[in-house]
């Protein structure tokens, strides 16, 4: 049984508004109608009901282009809004939890601090951390926290410092502005980071940012296990599925990398 004739409408319609979409200048009726292989007449009756319903809009100067409408982007906006982090993140969060065989954690952003919300016990190991849902740390000497501090400038992240309260958590614990520099160029070079014991005596932490629909970051998830089971091989073993969890989850919060969508003519 072939398509009914309304599904192929829709079809075609969402088709041309995909093509629009790759050419930020705008198009011609006979471009729209080469690159979508649709009849000029059938491409002109599409755009006449778009520009109706305020989705497409057409340049009333001799150009007479066809462009998308802000509308698309207005929608999108009420999506993305309603993107729930947690929900989000958790199918991949569980998969790396069971994968790594350690407790992963989910981290916000709440000005100079992280909130824990959400903590996924390993299923196999019986050590427990002390962590807990609604605990509260510091961005400076927690993975997830430094994958956060990654993102932003250096200037963002020398008031984020002044800002807070710096104190030597443990001996591995960064207290000096400079070395937290360095330590963040690390991080962007590498795309994730690492907590040397620097919160927690025994526990080491391998963690990765959160990008949204804007390329901010607000929220990070780690990876966390007592040294032991955490040395350089596991680290590097690990890395891998941390970035692969970071780009899956990001993706989902709607984040595109550079010109990974950029087709532009």
């Amino acid at each position: 049984m072939g398509e009914q004739p309304g599904v192929q409408t829709l079809e075609r319609a969402f088709g041309l508004l995909e093509t629009l979409s790759r050419h930020r200048g705008g198009m011609h009726l006979l471009e729209l109608s080469r690159e979508s292989g649709l009849h000029k007449s059938t491409v002109h009756r599409l755009l006449a009901s778009m520009i109706s319903l305020g989705y497409v809009q057409k340049a009333e100067d001799a150009d007479g282009k066809y462009r998308l409408s802000l509308k698309l982007f207005e929608m999108a906006g009420r999506v993305v809004e309603n993107i729930d982090v947690l929900e989000a993140a958790r199918g991949a969060l569980e998969d790396l939890r069971d994968s790594a065989q350690e407790a992963v954690h989910l981290v916000v952003r709440d000005s100079n601090h992280i909130v824990y919300v959400q903590k996924l016990e390993s299923r196999t190991n019986s050590y427990h951390l002390f962590s807990r849902i609604g605990m509260r740390r510091p961005l400076y000497c927690t993975a997830a926290g430094k994958s956060i501090l990654a993102t932003l400038s250096n200037r963002e992240v020398s008031e984020i410092w002044n800002q807070s309260d710096i104190k030597q958590h443990t001996g591995n614990t960064i207290t000096e502005l400079n070395a937290l520099y360095r330590e963040l160029d690390d991080i962007r070079g590498r795309g994730y980071a690492l907590d040397n014991e620097e919160n927690e005596l025994g526990v080491r932490c391998i963690a990765a940012a959160l990008r949204d629909f804007t390329g901010q970051s607000g929220a990070a998830f780690s990876i966390s296990a007592p040294i032991v089971r955490m040395q350089d091989d596991r680290v590097a073993a690990l890395s891998a599925e941390v970035l692969a969890t970071a780009k899956r989850i990001s993706a989902d919060l709607g984040y595109r990398e550079r010109g990974e969508d950029d087709n532009e003519a």
